[in-house]
């Protein structure tokens, strides 16, 4: 009986002790509600998964930006997701004011705080001979003529100009647009209006909505317009994506072309190279954007930046938070909310490049830590310096660049060996190893060899000639205030010019609100792990010290002789 007694008091003292010394493993944080944009959702989705191990609830719909934003201002949702604000003047397919959304918003005051940047891919299926095309290339006047159906084969003169490394297919083009409001759709057809005039203005005459009609989140159409239109991202990626349907092109947010193996055509720039819409460029390119006090973005300067590595249809998304307690939210959602945030524009940025986005510059994170503290109830932000942003720790940098020659490709992880010469407008596949001293044929690509380790940067520099001399170097730079910094890194090639690291430089502009930073991409894998010790371990130690203290007496006990009097 004795032993009985005192096995259950040492389970009594094992739980006590787990009780203590194990950490906390949820917070009683309220759960909160969210819905909007489907080209952020890949983003969204992933931290949400990421913070509930800390016991965070972040309900989220993907059901494209404006259907989030009528959530928000119809009190359906505590937050909402867009890559356009509120408009005042939501026009819809037939050219008619559908909704004035600044003033339904207006009994829900918020604030706009941006969450993630990226491109906005042009996804596409084509084969040629039976082989996959991957490296193809497309100017924004092309691009216009495809997405307003003033071309209709791959073949086509424009595709070809474009293409000069190529043979193209007679294959039929078939245009993918979003059926639903998309704020995709709105980034897109901006572009257009700005890049691609004559065509916008073709689209929007044909859709009868009169010459020179506004960017809209409702991609117009019209009868034999020839497009194929899909609900969501994940519909026009998986159209594409469908083997039947060779021939299709999209506009979709990069990562949904990742997730599903598919190439995206390289866009041409304002300095005349053609572009992948991967983290650096992206970021890059956003250098060019003009932030407006409230935070949302102009973009007319990411268009036309001469940066060599741009890529020019990027952009950033806003999440919509509440600065009011007015119905569905409260404070309680505030705390969770807060803490999201403050999640995903530190730590959860470095994953944003993998996931097929870029991460957020110090000073939009900057600004996003003001945001969130108008919400009611939110939690204090971190320490800027404390955040792990890799814009913020150095692990992303970026440094100026000398831009190419117009018409040659410039594809994130081609590596030219020193000595190598590329001619001009001969692109280079990813991944392709130009052998040292050997001129490249134009309209030949290279074959396709060993990519650059991340972090390698690729650096250009243009010749007194005619070549391009493209080179491998490793700048690291660090600097703070107006691009002002040091760094080294050589581009060994027939170019000539040196790459000189320069480091995280802001400038200001008219709005008062410092322009992104620049930063030097490097992949960062983050691996996905519980915080604290589990209590599993907990149990096993208990369970051995207990062993160690209780099974000697009882063994020794059992091994005594008896002693009958």
């Amino acid at each position: 009986m004795r032993r009985i007694r005192k096995f259950v008091i040492a389970t009594a003292a094992l739980f006590t002790s787990l009780a203590i010394v194990s950490p906390a493993v949820v917070h009683a944080d309220a759960p909160i509600d969210g819905a909007g944009s489907t080209w952020s959702q890949i983003a969204v989705d992933q931290w949400r998964a990421d913070v509930a191990r800390q016991g965070l609830v972040i309900n989220f719909q993907g059901v494209g930006s404006t259907a989030g934003r009528a959530a928000y201002y119809q009190s359906q949702v505590d937050f909402a997701v867009s890559e356009i604000p509120f408009q005042a003047a939501l026009i819809d397919r037939n050219g008619d004011v559908a909704a004035d959304e600044t003033a339904s918003a207006a009994a829900r005051p918020y604030a706009y705080l941006p969450i993630v940047a990226g491109g906005t891919a042009f996804m596409y299926n084509l084969k040629a001979n039976g082989q996959k095309i991957t490296d193809l290339r497309l100017s924004p006047s092309t691009l216009g003529k495809i997405f307003s159906g003033q071309i209709s084969l791959w073949n086509d003169a424009a595709i070809v100009a474009d293409n000069p490394q190529r043979v193209m297919p007679a294959t039929r083009i078939k245009p993918v647009i979003r059926s639903d409001g998309s704020g995709t759709s709105a980034q897109f057809t901006a572009f257009l209006e700005n890049q691609a005039s004559a065509s916008w203005n073709y689209l929007c005459q044909q859709a009868n909505l009169g010459s020179g009609c506004a960017p809209t989140s409702l991609y117009p159409d019209f009868p034999n317009s020839g497009f194929a239109a899909q609900q969501y991202s994940d519909g026009v990626a998986n159209y594409v994506a469908a083997p039947y349907n060779e021939g299709a092109i999209t506009y979709v947010e990069y990562g949904y072309a990742k997730e599903r193996g598919f190439p995206v055509a390289s866009v041409k720039n304002a300095s005349g190279a053609y572009t992948q819409p991967v983290a650096i460029n992206v970021t890059v390119a956003l250098l060019g954007a003009r932030i407006n006090n409230d935070g949302t973005q102009v973009l007319s300067g990411v268009y036309t930046n001469r940066d060599a590595r741009a890529y020019p249809v990027s952009s950033y998304s806003y999440m919509i938070v509440p600065t009011s307690e007015a119905s569905p939210f409260n404070a309680d959602k505030g705390a969770t909310l807060s803490d999201f945030i403050f999640y995903f524009l530190c730590a959860g940025q470095q994953k944003a490049e993998q996931l097929g986005y870029a991460p957020l510059p110090k000073n939009l994170v900057e600004y996003g830590f003001s945001a969130a503290a108008k919400i009611p109830g939110a939690n204090a932000a971190p320490d800027i310096d404390s955040c792990a942003n890799p814009t913020i720790t150095g692990d992303f940098l970026v440094t100026p660049t000398t831009p190419t020659v117009p018409g040659a490709t410039t594809v994130p992880g081609a590596t030219t060996v020193p000595g190598a010469t590329t001619v001009p407008g001969t692109p280079t596949v990813p991944g392709a190893t130009t052998v040292p001293g050997t001129p490249t044929v134009p309209g030949t690509p290279t074959v396709p060899g060993t990519p650059t380790v991340p972090g390698a940067d690729t650096g250009t520099g243009t010749d007194t000639g005619t070549d391009t001399g493209t080179g491998t170097g490793t700048d690291t730079g660090t600097g703070t205030g107006t691009d002002t910094g040091t760094g080294t890194g050589t581009d060994t090639g027939t170019g000539t010019g040196t790459d000189t690291g320069t480091g995280t430089g802001t400038g200001t502009d008219a709005s008062g609100i410092p322009t992104p930073g620049v930063a030097f991409a490097t992949s960062v894998v983050i691996e996905e792990s519980d915080s604290g010790t589990s209590t599993f371990i907990y149990l096993l130690i208990m369970t051995a010290i207990l062993s160690i203290v209780l099974l000697p007496p009882i063994v020794a006990a059992r091994l005594r002789p008896s002693v009958k009097i």
